[in-house]
């Protein structure tokens, strides 16, 4: 297989996927090739559907705050079958003590709230008179437990680093996971001061970032890449794995798995950072050194399902996150059923449980016996469950999410720097500046705007 593109967009995942729709829109269908090494696209977001379950395989959806992702499905004619989350989707929950107790929404529900102590909820009322001071390798939890106290840090800012990233809350740079906080900090002295700005300008906020509603498609997540490449808006390969990249002439030379090779010229390179490190090494060999710098975290997924009258529990909210200092290998479970209509069968609900992260690497080389000996142990007493669920399915994904640790911003700087040592080449992906779906949609269209520049020069 050979031949001549404009563009090749290296890696079929979600970025990849945007990334070659809107280059094929600006270039030309028959300009643009999407490369995947497995047979199917998505990445990680998939979904299967088996026995009136729906599963999805990683993200669950994606929250409606970021218009580009909006815009997207708009144009892949998709918006009418988008959903949003029920409303008891807000109710989220913590686990302290053995006990699920509410995160409170609202000041007044803070201050009489069970999350945190007498003394913890005071220390975080003293957050506006905290200096300033935050530095590029502050890590997440320094960062809160300065602002807001050690112990809001353990069981407020501690889950969410594993919800988010499956990370340690003390090995996350804050100014590369959430730069929105540090904007926050250095612009108005404090989070509070900063919310009630915006909020003064009509604007919804929190700390981490605007607010949105998490939505999805009764098909699941996955519903999305598998449109956009049944499209057929740009010729997509399947099974074609890129082995290396090389300068050709004023572009690239692409060298697949079965010994052909492609020329092009421009590239984006949408795969995780340890694949492209590969491909990238004859290029530039300190790029691919930078690139195996990032670290990942692995993440097993346990979707369950049980009869409605085997589950004590009332499950009405989203779900609940275990804070590490907890001591439990779960890191949280999401009530999926209730926090999407057509996930279970009439009478039925889905759990769909997390494990593994950053601080339980080995979690991923668990059975599926030990999974649910695991689940019924720290899970059960919580939720009133004695029994083994009667619909099961496990994905293990190993490397999963990477880690923005201390270092990072200086990691990208040095692959913007090889960017522009070699034009034409894009770094894309949530390995750079984001790991959800909105911040993948972000990047295809970061690498969109690179290569129309790089062919207008």
């Amino acid at each position: 297989m050979s031949g001549e593109f404009r563009v090749a967009v290296v890696g079929g995942g979600v970025t990849g996927l945007c990334a070659a729709f809107y280059l094929a829109r600006h270039f030309g269908r028959d300009q643009v090739v999407l490369l995947e090494r497995s047979d199917c696209v998505g990445g990680q977001t998939r979904t299967s559907c088996a026995d009136g379950f729906v599963n999805d395989w990683g993200p669950n959806g994606f929250l409606d705050r970021e218009p580009l992702t909006l815009q997207w499905v708009a144009d892949l004619g998709l918006s009418n079958r988008l959903v949003k989350a029920r409303d008891a989707a807000g109710r989220r929950f913590i686990l302290r003590g053995g006990e699920l107790r509410e995160i409170p929404l609202s000041p007044p529900k803070f201050m009489t709230s069970s999350v945190l102590s007498v003394r913890g909820r005071l220390r975080v009322l003293r957050e506006p008179w905290v200096r300033t001071r935050t530095t590029e390798t502050e890590s997440l939890w320094e960062f809160a437990a300065r602002r807001i106290g050690r112990e809001a840090a353990d069981y407020l800012i501690d889950p969410m680093a594993s919800g988010v990233f499956g990370g340690d809350s003390k090995n996350l740079a804050l100014a590369a996971c959430f730069p929105r906080m540090v904007e926050m900090e250095r612009d108005h002295g404090s989070l509070f001061s900063a919310l009630r700005a915006r909020r003064k300008q009509g604007k919804r906020a929190s700390a981490a970032g605007p607010a949105g509603v998490l939505t999805s498609f009764d098909e699941g997540i996955g519903f999305l890449p598998e449109q956009a490449a049944l499209r057929n808006d740009f010729e997509a390969r399947t099974r074609a794995a890129v082995t290396g990249i090389r300068k050709h002439g004023a572009g690239f030379a692409l060298t697949l798995e079965s010994g052909a090779d492609l020329q092009v010229q421009s590239v984006v390179v949408a795969l995780p950072a340890h694949a492209a490190a590969g491909i990238v090494q004859e290029l530039d060999s300190e790029l691919s050194s930078t690139l195996r710098e990032i670290p990942y975290a692995g993440m097993t997924v346990i979707c369950a399902g049980y009869r409605r009258e085997r589950v004590g529990h009332d499950l009405n909210g989203f779900g609940f996150l275990v804070p590490r200092s907890e001591g439990l290998r779960l890191l949280g479970c999401i009530w999926t059923s209730s926090v999407f209509d057509h996930r279970a069968p009439s009478d039925w609900v889905q759990l769909r449980t997390m494990v593994g992260g950053a601080t339980d690497p080995q979690a991923v080389t668990l059975s599926d016996r030990e999974l649910l000996d695991l689940f019924r142990r720290e899970a059960g007493p919580l939720l009133a469950i004695d029994s083994d669920p009667e619909f099961l399915e496990v994905y293990r994904w190993q490397p999963a999410i990477p880690q923005y640790t201390p270092g990072h911003l200086d990691r990208l700087r040095r692959v913007e720097a090889a960017e522009k040592r070699h034009p034409g080449l894009v770094m894309a992906g949530n390995a750079y500046r984001g790991v959800g779906l909105n911040d993948c949609v972000v990047s295809a269209h970061r690498a969109l705007e690179r290569v129309v520049r790089r062919a207008a020069d």
